[in-house]
C-alpha cells in the first residue's frame, strides 16, 4: 500500500477535488451565493474554530470534517438542479430510494425485529443519519411530502398508482418504527398542511385516507407507545432526555458565546447531569442530546444558534415568498406545490427534531438546498415576459 494513502483519506481528496469544480462551476455560472449557504459558510468556521477550544478535540474535528463534505452535497444540490425536470428527476431517485428503505422496514416488522423497548419494529435499515426507528422515521416524515408532490405531478394513470403505493408504503413504515418523534412530527404536518393548504377540501381528504391507512394498520401495541408521550412511560425514556436536555442547558451556561464545541455534548455529559445518580454517569459517556435544538445550544451557544436559526428564518421567508408569487400568477402552479410541500418537509424535520439530534445529519442542509433552487426558479419564473391576454379575454374584461 502507498503510505501517503494510509494517511490521507480517500473521501478527503474527493472533497478537495468537488470544491474546486463546484467553485468554478460557480464562477462561470455567475450565480449569487444564497445568503442561507453563506451562513452555513459561517457555521462551518464556527465548528472549525472551536476544534481547539472542546475538550476532546478529536470528536470536534469528526463534526467539522463530517460538516464540510455535507456542505459539498448542499453545493451540488444548488448548482446542478438549474429547472423543474432536473427538480423532478432529482426526486424521482430520492423518493425511490425512501420507498425501497420503506419496504425493508416493512419487511423488517414482518420479520419480528424487536427494538430496545421490546416493541416489534421496522429494525435496522441502515447506519449514521438511518442509524435507529426515530431516525428512520424522520426521514421518512422528510421524503412524505416530496413523494405527494410527485403524485400531484404525475401525468400518466402508471405513475400516480406508483407514487401513491410508494406514498403509502411511507406511511405505514413510519407506523411501524413504532417512533413517537415520528409521531408527533406526522402529525404536526397533518394539522400544518390542514390548517394552511389554500385547497382545503383537497388536503383534508387526503389526510382523511391517511388516516384511515394508519388506524387500518396500527397495533394496538402502537397506540400504547404513543400514549406514553403524555402519560406515564414504564421505560424511562422521557426522563432520561429530560435529564440530556437539563445537561445541556448548563453546558451552555458555561460557554454561552460559542458552546462547547461539535461532538463533546457526550463528552461532557458525565460531569453537567446533575439528576442521573452517580453510579451510572460512567455509562452516560458519548450519549447523545436527543434534541436538535439542545445540540445546537450546547455545542454551538449563541453564535451557532444565530447561524442556523437565520438560516432558518430565510428558509421560510423564501418560501414564502413563492407562494406570494403563486398566489399572483406570477410562478408556475408546480412550483408553488413544491413550495408547500417543502413546508411540510420543514415541519416534519423541525418538530421530529426536537427528540432526535439531527445538526450533523443532511437534513437541513439538502433541504436548504433544495429551498434555494425553488426559490431561485421562481424568482427567474416571475421575472420572465408574461403572456399576453387573448384579444377574447381582453374584450371580456
Amino acid at each position: 500500500m502507498i503510505p501517503i494513502l494510509g494517511k490521507l483519506k480517500i473521501q478527503t481528496a474527493f472533497l478537495a477535488l468537488f470544491i474546486l469544480v463546484v467553485a468554478r462551476q460557480f464562477r462561470e455560472a455567475k450565480m449569487r451565493l444564497a445568503p442561507q449557504s453563506r451562513l452555513f459558510w459561517g457555521f462551518l468556521g464556527l465548528a472549525f474554530a472551536t476544534i481547539p477550544l472542546a475538550t476532546n478535540w478529536f470528536y470536534a474535528y469528526q463534526f467539522a470534517y463530517a460538516l464540510a463534505l455535507t456542505l459539498v452535497g448542499h453545493f451540488a444540490i444548488v448548482y446542478i438542479l438549474r429547472n423543474e425536470q432536473d427538480l423532478r428527476t432529482f426526486f424521482a431517485w430520492f423518493i425511490g430510494i425512501h420507498i425501497y428503505l420503506a419496504v425493508q422496514g416493512i419487511s423488517g416488522y414482518s420479520a419480528s425485529h424487536f427494538n430496545a423497548q421490546g416493541y416489534t419494529s421496522t429494525g435496522g435499515v441502515g447506519g449514521y443519519f438511518l442509524g435507529d426507528e426515530n431516525d428512520f422515521s424522520l426521514a421518512l416524515n422528510i421524503a412524505l411530502p416530496l413523494a405527494i408532490y410527485l403524485f400531484r405531478q404525475a401525468r400518466t394513470t402508471r405513475s400516480r398508482v406508483g407514487w401513491g403505493v410508494g406514498i403509502a408504503a411511507m406511511l405505514i413504515t413510519i407506523v411501524f418504527t413504532f417512533s413517537r418523534g415520528g409521531f408527533v412530527g406526522l402529525a404536526a404536518m397533518a394539522l400544518y398542511w390542514a390548517v394552511t393548504s389554500t385547497k382545503k377540501s383537497e388536503a383534508i381528504g387526503a389526510l382523511a385516507l391517511a388516516a384511515i391507512v394508519v388506524i387500518a394498520v396500527a397495533p394496538a401495541e402502537y397506540w400504547t407507545r404513543i400514549g406514553t408521550i403524555t402519560g406515564e412511560d414504564p421505560y424511562g425514556t422521557r426522563e432520561q432526555r429530560e435529564n440530556y436536555w437539563a445537561a445541556a442547558r448548563r453546558m451552555f451556561m458555561a460557554s454561552p458565546i460559542w458552546g462547547v464545541g461539535g461532538g463533546n455534548f457526550g463528552v461532557l455529559l458525565p460531569d453537567y447531569a446533575y439528576e442521573i445518580p452517580a453510579g451510572l454517569l460512567p455509562n452516560q459517556w458519548g450519549r447523545a442530546t436527543h434534541s436538535l435544538y439542545y445540540q445546537l445550544l450546547a455545542e454551538f451557544g449563541l453564535v451557532g444558534v444565530f447561524l442556523i436559526g437565520a438560516v432558518l428564518v430565510l428558509n421560510f421567508r423564501d418560501l414564502r415568498q413563492i407562494r406570494a408569487l403563486g398566489r399572483k400568477g406570477r410562478c408556475s402552479g408546480s412550483i408553488e406545490q413544491l413550495a408547500e410541500c417543502l413546508r411540510l418537509s420543514w415541519v416534519g424535520v423541525l418538530v421530529s427534531g426536537t427528540f432526535v439530534s439531527v445538526l450533523g445529519y443532511p437534513h437541513l442542509y439538502y433541504l436548504t438546498a433544495l429551498t434555494i433552487v425553488v426559490h431561485r426558479l421562481a424568482v427567474a419564473d416571475s421575472l420572465s415576459p408574461q403572456p399576453e391576454p387573448s384579444a377574447a379575454k381582453r374584450r371580456a374584461g
